[in-house]
C-alpha cells in the first residue's frame, strides 16, 4: 500500500480546477493545500460537521446528500483528506477548500 501522503498528493494533482474560485487565486489556493497536505481538509470537515450538530449547517454540506456527508464522516473518522478530496470534487465543492484554504491557512505577508 502507498503511502497516504503519495496518494493525497496524487488526487490533488489530479483535481479539476474550480470554476468558482477566480482564476488568479487558484495557484495559491493549490499552493496551500499542497503545503499543508491534509489538514486544511481535516479542518474544514471537522467545522463543517460541528455547525451542522448546531443546526447551523454550512450551505454546500447542507445541500449534500446523506450518502455524500456519511462517506465525509467516514473519511474525516479514518484521517484520509485524500477521500474528502475526492467528495468534494464530485459534488463540486472543490472551490470551497481553496476559499477555506486561503481564508484560514494563509500566510500573511511578512510572516515567517
Amino acid at each position: 500500500m502507498q503511502p497516504l501522503s503519495y496518494y493525497y498528493y496524487n488526487v490533488l494533482e489530479g483535481l479539476e480546477k474550480p470554476s468558482d474560485v477566480p482564476t488568479p487565486l487558484l495557484q495559491e489556493g493549490y499552493d496551500i493545500l499542497y503545503h499543508h497536505g491534509g489538514r486544511i481538509e481535516i479542518d474544514l470537515i471537522r467545522k463543517a460537521e460541528g455547525s451542522n450538530a448546531r443546526g447551523e449547517p454550512y450551505h454546500w454540506y447542507e445541500y449534500l446528500d446523506d450518502e455524500q456527508r456519511a462517506k465525509l464522516h467516514k473519511a474525516l473518522d479514518g484521517r484520509d483528506p485524500a477521500k474528502i478530496l475526492k467528495v468534494m470534487q464530485r459534488n463540486g465543492y472543490a472551490g470551497v477548500l481553496y476559499h477555506h484554504a486561503r481564508e484560514h491557512f494563509r500566510e500573511e505577508p511578512g510572516a515567517t
